[in-house]
């Protein structure tokens, strides 16, 4: 070996020519250091350098080139070991001498007489994480790899590191969408489209179609609150994991989805577009109504906007905003949108909406009549709000403007505005407007 003739021409200079000619002497035939010491059975193993790194949950070919080092005897067989994490896929031989498992490949018959070398090759796919970890090998005398004694010794120039560079990743291949309360979430409103499904990526970004990879998703943005049911955890089918029975039971407007897999550090985690749940989402062509009621608050929007395929949605809950002035918000919120099966609005849409304020909660406000009830209102499209009242909310990650609306009555005011305000026998306070496009709206 290279340290053993260093360390000869090292001891003595008045010997180097003779020293140095009887180490090369020696590790030709194999029997010169410590570790090829007699009966000098060592073995030589070498990886290309262009296979001594790979992406993360690349799999690849790796070719070994295997050399007999011993002085006289035969090397019959060899048994190659993945690092951890590593999974062999196949392995091949010469004259169809290899078998392999998940982690070990062997190669048989090789009968590699002194100096003699032999090419194996392993098929094998790369963890998820990154590092530098080693092959391991193993040879023998044995044309069948078995017997305790005539074990090869591994030559320690031998060149059996592989780096793994970059990590796995997950990304959302078929994305959520808004669905009702309770309801399956697929691809397409109101349960209509394929199921969601989740990716394993490879450290280049390539699908690895190998990969049977345990995936969870769970809620990730949370505006309901909503509690995540169905079968949250599948294994990937072709690098897919499909998941079927995903509903959400609580209304809100910006939920999202995060998908995990043991193994994957991916930070932050995979997560989707977000989407919507409502309380009540039904087809619409022509006019249509809705209505849900809280402990608190009822409300019930009416259009003559939907169009053949849409749906009329209502969520009540799952948003928060306020406007300026001295308001108080103490209704819940209310959401409402003419969609089509992509879950996109209808920015033109008119709507006629009633909210509803419990007794209970009219006579704790401190005021009693129907008069002073007020529509804080929120939407993408630019509106008149009374005086002092204009500002931003961020719902669901989109920005809306907000103000409290004008009365319908004012001539200078276009919808969206308020139509009445009144006061039922019952001591519930309702207020009737105007509104356009897809707000957001409450007392």
């Amino acid at each position: 070996m290279v340290n053993a003739r260093i360390g000869i021409a090292a001891a003595s200079i008045a010997v180097v020519a003779g020293g140095l000619l009887a180490a090369l002497g020696a590790t030709a035939a194999g029997a010169a250091s410590g570790i090829c010491a007699t009966p000098g059975k060592c073995f030589l193993t070498s990886l290309p350098p262009s296979q001594q790194s790979v992406a993360a949950g690349v799999s690849q070919q790796y070719t070994f080139t295997v050399t007999n080092e011993a002085t006289t005897q035969t090397l019959g067989s060899v048994q190659l070991t993945a690092p951890p994490g590593f999974v062999i896929s196949s392995a091949s031989g010469p004259a169809g001498s290899a078998s392999s498992t998940a982690t070990t490949a062997l190669f048989l018959n090789l009968g590699l007489s002194p100096t003699q070398s032999a090419t194996v090759t392993v098929t094998a796919s790369a963890p998820c994480g990154g590092g530098t970890s080693v092959w391991s090998v193993q040879a023998k005398q044995s044309n069948q790899f078995n017997g305790p004694n005539n074990t090869f010794v591994v030559d320690p120039n031998s060149s059996l590191g592989v780096t793994v560079s970059g990590s796995c990743s997950l990304a959302f291949l078929n994305e959520p969408n808004g669905t009702q309360v309770g309801a399956h979430i697929t691809t397409q409103v109101a349960s209509s489209g394929s199921p969601v499904s989740v990716e394993v990526l490879d450290g280049h970004g390539n699908l690895i179609t190998t990969s049977t990879a345990a995936i969870t998703v769970a809620i990730g943005a949370n505006p309901g609150p909503g509690a995540l049911s169905g079968t949250t955890t599948v294994n990937a089918v072709g690098g897919v994991a499909s998941f079927t029975d995903l509903s959400i039971n609580q209304a809100g407007t910006g939920y999202t989805l995060q998908a995990t897999s043991p193994g994957i550090t991916q930070q932050p985690p995979a997560t989707s577009s977000d989407f919507n749940i409502w309380s009540v989402l039904q087809s619409c062509s022509g006019q249509c109504s809705g209505s849900s009621s809280s402990k608190t608050t009822t409300g019930t929007v009416t259009t003559s906007s939907g169009g053949s395929g849409e749906f009329l949605g209502l969520g009540l809950g799952g948003a928060s905003f306020s406007c300026g002035s001295s308001y108080q918000p103490l209704s819940d919120p209310l959401s409402f949108d003419v969609l089509d099966q992509t879950g996109t609005a209808n920015p033109g849409a008119l709507f006629t909406t009633v909210l509803e304020i419990s007794k209970s909660v009219v006579q704790s406000s401190g005021h009693p009549g129907a008069s002073t009830w007020q529509i804080c209102y929120g939407s993408q499209q630019p509106f008149t709000a009374l005086p002092n009242t204009a500002g931003t909310a961020t719902i669901g990650g989109v920005t809306y403007m907000t103000g409290l609306l004008p009365d319908c009555n004012n001539t200078a005011s276009n919808p969206p505005c308020v139509l009445s305000r009144n006061k039922d026998n019952a001591g519930n306070v309702i207020v009737t407007f105007l509104a356009v496009g897809d707000p957001f709206a409450r007392t």
